[in-house]
């Protein structure tokens, strides 16, 4: 009875196996095919470049997986193969190219939750020397299907080659993160020697990128690095390749760096570019190369954004009695370390976040720091919109009224803790106050007291959330009025995102930028090709907010602090508008603006934020806005013309300049007139933009004589010219009636600024010298007037 039992199961349980291992063979049969097609005698073909291609599929360039340098397998010290087995796979020297043990304990780890891989140095050979993650992307294939192909190309190879074969393949192959690939590279790079002279723990180090190679790299990540590191010594002792005591003594080493790691030429762009490629593909794809990538990249604005960003360092840093460091000496001496003046460029498609010119700093090799990724500096003066826009969100408009005049530099505390607080927002070398001036000339004009006081009116918390809402990092920023001058860092795609909702009319642009289309692999098949994810945008400000600090902004290109601007754009008319940003100390200098469809930010200074100045007078106008053009210039044939039209709440009005009120036709001002060398009368009148229902304002109190509403009636005196009434407007551009001395024509017409009352011809009194033409003309005292009653 029981051997029948026995029997029976023992019959039945190799029925299942065997049938099993039909279904296997017939399922698998399909891979172990595919596998068979590899020639294995390309297992260790090395080096052909990846061409990356521009938007318009020009060439902009190659990388090269040039930090590779093959060694001999005996060029490795036995300790660093023992470290590999230990972290990567600690039966290579027994297995057939499978580890079935290890499979099985990662099936029952990733059963309860885990995330374990069981892929053998062999499969990872496989992997990498033939693109089967690539290939697997291409063909829409699951995990556990490449994998299948893994296992049978793997036995393969260890069929065809020995193990000492199989680890000189695979160590010149494997990459290391930082752009090292190969155990040569990766020792010079991060250690500043070669492999023979690595210690156990700097083995440990490099074992453990393997499985992560940019996000463990010492050079970025030290703690991580460190915590795998450890992780691997622990290995090496359970499998016992070193005692406790050496156990405990390397773990508490600390990272051993080269204080001068090598890195692979190339650029900021091309990382990026490398890095999109890795998330897309994989982190070893591009160790095979000859991939086609096509990026978003417009070649004519990176190229020109480039040379204009080295013109203009360059001119800085030919300035008689510039104190710092200069590029030109580092390209003849690289010891010292890099301190020289620095540069960034980004433009963007702000309706899509497809990036168009990315340049991370002004030299890759010597400095590969990118500051578009990993930098942050005070916007300066280029804060300014956030400010009005956080204002004119509320209850001010642009023709409300704040004092330009000198503030308390302790009432701010930047740039000193004594004396008047400067002007350097205007960017001239003799700045002036004007008294009352309207919240559009503040901003038109970069004016510094003027817009703190702006801020304190509006409120700094509200300044502070305006700003969080336009992605601006200043959440937790001290309520301090030094918030109203810059004084917060930001980053370049921070400051270029948040540019970015003024021409998309008050909505957020994308947040995640985007450098990589497709992706085409050697015969010419699209392994990757991007997926086109829905965005939904956010409300930052109203439409007409945006448009008004828009308006504000174009005007101070025209005839504001960055007056002349225009003049050096090629797209005319021009839509868009800009800021320029400088710093109280003159430390760094942006620029950033945008048209219809882009928005391109530039920024220049130093690295160290040490807090000198680049130089006394460091204006964003001389430094960053003539990169801003060439970009600007180069992307226009493709990315310009579109016009940006007010919302349709909108409503314009003609305003007075000087009082922010309705105007009249008496709103005019004496002007010299240099060119002439005369004094003349200039209408003060201006188009300004109002929310509807916020347009209705009093008419012009400063030239009419009359009196706004909280004017007490008996502060009237005999001085008023006239009284708070609608003023008659002349029907004619002409005196009428005789005028026997021809000497002036009135002309109080509103279609142009430079009109007022001029002079049309001569008369015999010219020749008197009647001194100021404001001196009162003294009369006689009339006769007392009797009036009878009849």
């Amino acid at each position: 009875m029981r051997t029948g039992f026995w029997l029976s199961l023992f019959l039945l349980a190799t029925v299942a196996a065997v049938a099993g291992w039909i279904f296997v063979t017939n399922y698998t049969a399909e891979y172990r095919k595919r596998a068979e097609t590899y020639d294995m005698a390309r297992i260790n073909d090395l080096e052909e470049p990846s061409i990356i291609l521009d938007r318009n599929s020009k060439e902009i360039g190659r990388i090269f997986v040039q930090n590779r340098s093959v060694l001999p397998i005996d060029q490795v010290p036995e300790i660093f193969i023992q470290a590999l087995r230990a972290g990567e796979d600690s039966r290579f020297l027994t297995h057939d190219g499978v580890d079935y043990i290890g499979v099985i304990r990662a099936m029952i780890l990733n059963a309860k939750g885990g995330n374990q891989g069981a892929s053998t140095i062999t499969q990872q050979l496989a992997r990498n020397a033939y693109n089967l993650k690539e290939e697997a992307v291409m063909r829409k294939e699951t995990t556990i299907q490449r994998k299948l192909v893994e296992a049978f190309l793997a036995w393969r190879i260890e069929k065809r080659y020995t193990k000492r074969n199989i680890l000189d393949f695979y160590l010149n192959r494997i990459y290391f993160g930082s752009g090292f690939y190969g155990i040569r590279s990766a020792s010079l790079g991060y250690f500043g020697k070669e492999p023979l002279q690595l210690t156990v723990d700097e083995c440990a180090s490099l074992v453990t990128l393997i499985k992560n190679p940019n996000g463990r790299s010492p050079l970025n990540n030290p703690e991580v690095n460190r915590n795998g590191r450890n992780y691997v010594l622990g290995r090496m002792h359970e499998e016992g390749m070193i005692s406790s005591s050496d156990l405990e003594t390397l773990k508490a080493l600390p990272l051993s760096l080269s204080p001068k790691p090598l890195r692979r030429g190339t650029s900021h762009l091309y990382e990026r570019v490398a890095e999109a490629v890795g998330k897309a593909l994989g982190e070893d794809a591009l160790a095979s190369g000859n991939f086609k990538i096509h990026t978003t990249i417009l070649a004519e604005a990176q190229n020109a954004a480039q040379k204009a960003l080295q013109e203009s360092l360059a001119r800085a840093e030919s300035r008689p009695g510039y104190q710092h460091p200069k590029y030109q000496d580092y390209r003849k001496n690289n010891a010292k370390p890099a301190e020289y003046l620095q540069g960034a460029v980004l433009m963007i498609d702000h309706n899509t976040g497809e990036v168009l010119a990315h340049l991370g700093g002004r030299d890759y090799a010597q400095v590969p720091f990118d500051f578009i990724e990993s930098g942050k500096r005070p916007l300066g003066t280029a804060f300014f919109p956030y400010i009005y826009a956080a204002g004119l969100s509320a209850n001010q408009m642009p023709t409300s009224i704040v004092e330009d005049e000198p503030m308390d530099n302790r009432a701010v505390m930047v740039g000193g803790q004594e004396g008047i607080l400067g002007e350097w927002g205007m960017e001239v070398s003799s700045p002036t106050y004007a008294g009352k001036i309207t919240a559009r000339t503040a901003l038109e004009e970069s004016k510094i007291a003027a817009t703190v006081r702006f801020a304190g009116v509006t409120g700094l918390q509200r300044v502070v959330d305006t700003s969080v809402a336009f992605g601006l990092p200043l959440k937790n920023a001290e309520l301090l009025p030094r918030l109203a001058v810059g004084f917060e860092e930001v980053s370049m795609k921070q400051a270029v995102r948040a540019m970015a909702v003024f021409p998309r009319a008050g909505m957020t642009a994308p947040e995640n930028f985007i450098y990589l289309d497709r992706v085409e692999n050697s015969q010419g098949r699209v392994v990757y090709r991007r997926q086109r994810q829905p965005f939904t945008p956010q409300e930052v400000i109203n439409a007409a907010t945006a448009w008004q600090v828009h308006s504000m902004m174009a005007g101070s290109l025209d005839h504001g602090s960055a007056k002349g601007a225009l003049l050096g754009l090629t797209e005319k008319p021009f839509y868009g508008a800009a800021k320029g940003g400088s710093t109280p100390s003159f430390t760094d200098a942006w620029f950033i603006g945008y048209n219809k469809r882009i928005t391109c930010g530039v920024w220049t200074g130093f690295l160290q934020g040490n807090g000198e100045a680049i130089y006394p007078g460091a204006f964003s106008r001389d430094l960053a806005m003539p990169v801003w053009q060439a970009a600007m210039n180069a992307a226009a044939p493709s990315f310009g013309r579109d016009a940006l039209t007010p919302p349709g709440d909108i409503v314009s009005l003609q305003v007075c300049k000087t009082s922010g009120q309705r105007a009249t036709q008496f709103c005019q001002e004496y002007i010299e007139d240099p060119q002439l060398n005369q004094v003349r009368l200039k209408s003060t009148e201006a188009v300004e933009f109002f929310r509807r229902g916020t347009e209705n304002l009093a008419f012009c109190t400063t030239h009419s004589g009359s009196f706004a509403d909280n004017t007490p009636p008996d502060a009237v005196g005999l001085n008023a010219s006239a009284l708070d009434a609608v003023p008659v407007r002349p029907k004619e551009p002409a005196i009428l009636g005789d005028d026997p001395y021809h000497t002036e024509v009135a002309s109080f017409t509103s279609t142009s600024s430079e009109t007022g009352l001029v002079r049309k011809s001569t008369n015999v009194l010219d020749s008197l010298d009647l001194g100021d033409i404001e001196e009162p003309i003294r009369l006689p005292r009339p006769k007392r007037l009797l009036i009878e009653h009849p």
